[in-house]
């Protein structure tokens, strides 16, 4: 069976009700699973907030240090807009000491305030190692703005490896497929990237 399958049957059977053990496998040591899991609650959307923010505030309540499942659920939560964990967010940087899960946080942050403050975070980020840069790249273009684009051509600019001006560009290509408003102001900032971008944000039109 396929893993859509799997998530389907999951979702048409449990519904809902399937969050707490989803939630358990989200700790299993085979990260497949976690994995499946994740997608499984993710495809519930925003039905299932409440009921992950119950389980994110138990987590939270127990104050334990690098709860990897307490940032998932943050993650899911973020992508659906809950807004409730954001005083939350905003205390859990004391709780991790992997240096990768700062980024996150704040791009969490920046996805649900849009305050510039947390995009000025993210952007102190990009003269660190090579797996933070990658997750604040990809996390300033949660927000499409001028600033974003500026940042990121910037980076782009001073970047000479490969893998992290495809990224760059992927993630410019993001802010713009979600403003498509923003393409003069990228074709003014640099023309050059917006030629390399053009027939890919045209597909999305």
């Amino acid at each position: 069976m396929y893993k859509e399958d799997i998530i389907q049957k999951i979702v048409e059977e449990k519904g809902i009700e399937a969050i707490p053990n989803l939630v358990k496998l989200l700790e299993d040591s085979d990260p497949d699973t976690r994995e499946l899991a994740r997608d499984v609650i993710g495809v519930m959307g925003e039905s299932a907030n409440e009921y992950l923010f119950e389980d994110f505030k138990k987590r939270f309540d127990k104050n334990l240090e690098d709860d990897m499942v307490m940032l998932y659920l943050a993650e899911i939560l973020s992508q659906n807009g809950y807004k409730e964990i954001i005083p939350y967010l905003e205390r859990m940087i004391n709780n991790y000491t992997d240096e990768r899960a700062f980024p996150i946080i704040v791009e969490h942050l920046w996805r649900l305030t849009k305050e510039e403050r947390y995009l000025d975070i993210l952007t102190t980020f990009l003269d660190d190692d090579d797996a933070v840069q990658e997750i604040a790249i990809m996390g300033i273009s949660h927000v499409p703005t001028k600033k974003g684009i500026d940042v990121l051509v910037d980076k782009y600019n001073n970047s000479k490896e490969n893998s992290s001006r495809a990224l760059i560009l992927d993630s410019i290509l993001q802010i713009i497929i979600n403003d498509f408003k923003l393409v003069p102001y990228l074709q003014e900032k640099d023309r050059e990237i917006a030629n390399k971008l053009r027939w890919h944000w045209e597909t999305f039109k």
